[in-house]
């Protein structure tokens, strides 16, 4: 064979495979990896994907507080790429009478579908921009609504010991966050055949569920790449929320992970959780970004410091320098435990970036964030088993910006 008819076999070989792979086909169907759906936002009912579905004995609900629409529904959108992003809506918590009946500190309903209508700015959301690692990949939005950082699996009988809901002595809460993910995951797995790279992420609430989610996804998808991003959820908690009020969600914990095999115990951190999901899964990259002095998470430290007490919650001041320190021991403790783990510590006390324009603007630890979230998911693991290669580092800041008035020791 000559050189020139060995090129031109070459070349007749590589068309071939193009027009049989999944990803060189005129559409998406059937016989594509990638599934048919709209590149326009669209919202998706439990009845569209099983009128029958229970996980755990329990169907998909929001939390069902007085007054508030109770129905789940999650929203999705198509892309260009073989590459999934899932992404839990944040939205606050609640484990007590005083914050899941009273003085409500979580997102109680699912957001509209407007809420897409124009997401320029937003972050990872924003396909206009072409900064964005994300423009062309799927989407699939997973709203909040049951305050269990979407780790439930229980409903909840809060006393109504100020009698404020007339009528009852009591009133359930569904704290059913996780059965509303696993009815998401039954949509996904139906759908997507392989994704090349999936990346799980949520922010605030969001965090905690995308850290929890993680194991399950990563389960129903072993032969695609899939990475772990916390935005602004990094388990500062009280004592009191630990020893017993966490109890009341009945949280989902992955078992097959060494170290959770009992489920959650008080002594449980989550950078235990972390730890447990980086070492089993190593191929996989997993990271955290927090500003140094995230006001919202600081908030909430307070609120479970102080449950009892509303008018205590907003002065976050006596705690700050806790959640502070607590934070960067929790970071820290992951960075030196797991290779394949990575944080970015911002200035400042803003809360969440992943929906934010500060996405594309945020460099305060020494590199700008969309680029360090870039490296992340493009740059592989090194081959070896090693530490990921590339650039992707832990980066913090230096002049962190501490908040007017605060003086941490």
């Amino acid at each position: 064979m000559t050189k020139r008819t060995c090129i031109l076999v070459l070349a007749l070989a590589a068309t071939a495979l193009m027009a049989v792979s999944p990803l060189h086909a005129a559409g998406k169907g059937k016989h594509s990896f990638v599934p048919d759906i709209p590149d326009t936002w669209m919202q998706v009912y439990p009845e569209d994907v099983d009128p029958d579905f229970e996980y755990n004995g329990l169907r998909p609900s929001c939390a069902a507080c007085p007054g508030c629409d109770d129905r789940f529904s999650f929203f999705v959108r198509g892309g260009k790429t073989n590459n999934l992003v899932v992404y839990f809506q944040g939205g606050g918590a609640c484990w007590d009478t005083m914050n899941c009946l009273y003085v409500h500190t979580y997102y109680e309903e699912v957001p509209p579908l407007s809420l897409f209508a124009d997401t320029s700015g937003k972050g990872i959301f924003d396909t206009s921009n072409p900064d964005n690692p994300f423009r062309d990949w799927y989407f699939v939005y997973i709203p909040y609504c049951t305050g269990d950082l979407h780790w439930g699996a229980n409903d909840v009988a809060y006393p109504d010991y100020l009698d404020r809901i007339p009528g009852f002595d009591s009133w359930t809460i569904r704290h059913r966050g996780f059965v509303n993910f696993q009815l998401v995951l039954k949509w996904m797995t139906e759908r997507f055949r392989m994704p090349f790279k999936i990346f799980v992420t949520g922010s605030s609430a969001g965090g905690y569920g995308a850290t929890l989610g993680f194991p399950y996804i990563k389960e129903a998808y072993p032969d695609s790449q899939v990475y772990l991003l916390g935005d602004a959820a990094n388990g500062v908690a009280g004592e009191q929320f630990l020893n017993a009020s966490i109890y009341n969600w009945n949280i989902q914990l992955p078992t097959w992970l060494p170290g959770t095999e009992s489920g959650y115990t008080p002594d449980m951190t989550l950078a235990d959780v972390y730890l447990a999901i980086a070492r089993y899964y190593r191929d996989s990259k997993l990271g955290q970004f927090t500003t140094a002095y995230d006001n919202n998470q600081a908030f909430f430290y307070n609120v479970m410091l102080n449950i009892t007490n509303p008018y205590a919650w907003n002065n976050i001041m006596p705690v700050w320098c806790d959640w502070h320190d607590t934070m960067y021991d929790l970071v820290h403790e992951v960075a030196s435990g797991a290779p394949n783990y990575r944080y970015y510590i911002a200035a400042g006390d803003y809360h969440t970036i992943l929906m934010s324009p500060r996405f594309f603007t945020e460099d305060s630890a020494g590199v700008s964030f969309a680029k360090w979230l870039k490296m992340m998911v493009n740059n592989p693991l090194n081959k070896h088993g090693g530490p990921p290669g590339g650039k992707w580092q832990n980066v913090e800041c230096e002049d962190c910006l501490m908040p007017a008035g605060l003086s941490c020791p």
